[in-house]
C-alpha cells in the first residue's frame, strides 16, 4: 500500500504537524494538544517522532508516545530532554515574577515535561521509512538544532519554524543567530519543492509561490535592519531601541517577557551590524559609524 502523508492540521494554536503512514509510521513534532497526542499515539501505532527543534509548541506531548523512538538534531537534544535548559535558551532576567510567568507558560500551559531522546541525528540523515525516503536538513538560526525535512519523490518540505508567518523570523533565545537564520533560508530557497508546510501558517503549493514567500518572510529580517540603522543615525542606548519595538511592532502581554525577547533580538542585530562595522558601541550605547 503507498505511504499517506498527512498534515495534521491544529486550530489553537495555529499550527501543522506531518504524520507519515508508511512500514514505518512517523510523526513530526508532537505540540499537537493532549487529546490529538493520546487517540495517534492509541490508534496509530507511531514508530518514530522527529522533532524539528526543542521549543515547547513542538515537544509538548513527547510523553504520549512511550513506544516511538523519539528523535531530534543533537544540538537541540538538551532542551528536549530538560525542561530546566529549555528555560536557560530563554534566558530570563532574574526576577520571581519572571520566573513564574515562564513556568507557567511551559509547565501548566504546555505541561512540558523532561523528555528521553533516543536518536540524535545530523544534517543529511536519511530516515527510510518503506516506500518513502525522509531527509533532514539542518537549518539553524530559529535554534541552533533547527531542521526542515524534506521528502524528495513528493517534492515536499515540512518547514518547520521556517513558517513564513508575516510576523517574520524569530530569533530570541541565546542559542538563535540571525546570520544563520539567513542561510538557513536561502538554503531552502535553493532546492526544489512544489509542497511546503510550515508549523505555523498554511500549506503553500508551487515552486514560484514557495520561493516568494520565503523572500518576505526572509526580507522581515532586512526591514528591522534597515528600521535599526536609520534609528541608529543618532547616538542611542540599547533601551531606547527595544522601546522602538522594531520587532514585535506592538509588545504582546505579558509585556515584561516580550520585552526581554525583543532586547535579545535588537542585540543579535546590533553584534550583526558591528561584525559588518555598520555601528560602533558608545559609552551610552550604539551609533551608527
Amino acid at each position: 500500500m503507498p505511504a499517506r502523508l498527512t498534515a495534521v492540521s491544529l486550530s489553537i494554536p495555529p499550527a501543522y504537524r506531518l504524520f507519515i503512514d508508511d512500514e514505518i509510521k512517523v510523526l513530526i513534532d508532537t505540540g499537537i494538544g493532549s487529546k490529538l497526542a493520546a487517540e495517534l499515539a492509541k490508534e496509530k501505532k507511531i514508530d518514530l517522532v522527529l522533532i524539528s527543534h526543542g521549543h515547547e509548541d513542538h515537544i509538548a506531548c513527547n510523553y504520549f508516545f512511550r513506544d516511538a523512538k523519539i528523535c531530534c538534531h543533537k544540538l537541540d537534544a538538551p532542551p528536549i530532554r530538560s525542561v530546566e535548559k529549555l528555560k536557560e535558551l530563554y534566558d530570563l532576567p532574574p526576577g520571581i515574577e519572571l520566573e513564574k510567568s515562564i513556568d507557567l507558560y511551559l509547565r501548566d500551559f504546555f505541561g512540558l515535561k523532561d523528555s528521553r531522546v533516543d536518536l540524535e541525528f545530523e544534517n543529511g540523515h536519511v530516515f527510510g521509512l518503506g516506500s518513502i525516503k525522509l531527509n533532514v536538513i539542518h537549518t539553524p538560526g530559529h535554534s541552533a538544532g533547527h531542521c526542515c525535512f524534506s521528502v524528495p519523490s513528493e517534492r515536499l518540505v515540512f518547514l518547520a519554524d521556517i513558517d513564513l508567518s508575516t510576523f517574520g523570523p524569530w530569533y530570541g533565545c541565546i542559542d538563535s543567530d540571525v546570520d544563520q537564520f539567513i542561510k538557513s533560508i536561502e538554503n531552502i530557497k535553493g532546492l526544489d519543492f512544489e509542497i511546503a508546510i510550515s508549523s505555523h501558517k498554511s500549506i503553500t503549493y508551487g515552486r514560484e509561490t514557495i520561493k516568494e514567500k520565503l523572500d518576505a518572510y526572509l526580507n522581515k529580517i532586512f526591514e528591522r535592519e534597515k528600521k535599526l540603522i536609520d534609528f541608529l543615525s543618532e547616538e542611542r542606548t540599547v533601551q531606547e531601541i527595544v522601546s522602538q519595538a522594531f520587532i514585535y511592532r506592538k509588545l504582546p502581554e505579558p509585556k515584561e517577557i516580550y520585552e526581554h525577547f525583543e532586547k535579545v533580538m535588537i542585540e543579535k542585530h546590533l553584534e550583526r551590524l558591528a561584525r559588518k562595522n555598520l555601528v560602533r558601541r558608545t559609552n551610552r550605547g550604539f551609533k551608527l559609524l
